[in-house]
Parts: structure tokens; sequence; C-alpha cells
């Protein structure tokens, strides 16, 4: 049985632009459209880099894998960074064994990510 994958935003009045989001439970076709949905809703609240707390999914498939790369697309196209902290070993792998570590910035932690992105941020 597959435990719905749950979304929390978290805003960093330091961060302004930036949309900090922490991701768990199992992320899979079940429910991907659904995250998409409320990502890029919370997106348009101007924000243009994107912080993926993953740390809590304990599972990810295919189509997860997707929703990152089509977020990846949007952030970038805006001009931002996304970052993705927390990785768990099985996703971590996913990441190494596909190449994806290249095409995405990872910091081993949340705090490493937001150190990373208040150096890299700018306000507007």
């Amino acid at each position: 049985m597959t435990s719905a994958v749950q979304l929390a935003s978290h805003p960093d009045p330091t961060l302004p632009t930036t949309l900090i989001v922490t991701l768990a439970g199992e992320l899979d076709y079940t429910n991907t459209t659904p995250l998409h949905h409320q990502i890029r809703g919370l997106l348009e609240g101007g924000y243009r880099h994107l912080l993926l707390d993953v740390g809590g999914l304990t599972f990810c498939d295919s189509t997860g894998i997707g929703i990152f790369l089509t977020l990846r697309t949007l952030i970038t196209d805006r001009g931002g960074l996304i970052v993705l902290s927390d990785l768990p070993p099985h996703l971590r792998r996913i990441f190494e064994t596909t190449g994806l570590v290249q095409h995405f910035t990872l910091q081993p932690t949340r705090a490493d990510a937001l150190a990373l992105l208040r150096t890299t941020s700018s306000p507007s």
C-alpha cells in the first residue's frame, strides 16, 4: 500500500525568492501529478529558487524522478537554482547511477542547502 507523499512548505524571511519544500512518504505514479500541481502553484508566488528537502522520502519511482527534472527545467528557465538536500541512500544511488548528480545541486543537509542559497540568491 502506497503512503501518499506529504509536502510541507517552509518560508524563510532571509530567502524571500526561495521556495523551501519538504517531501516525505512515497513518491510514485499515484501521486506525482497532484504533487507537481501543488509545487507549481506554490512557485507562482514569485519564487526564483527551489530547495527540496527529500530526506523523508521512503520511495521514489521514475515518475518521481520525472517531477524533479520538470521542476529543474521550470526553475532554470527562471534563471534560478534548484537544490536537493538530505537525499536518502536509495535516492542518492539513483541519482549517481543515472548521472543526475551532474544536473542538480545536491547538499548533504538542509542547513548546507540554505547556506548555499544565501550565498547565491539575489533579492529580485
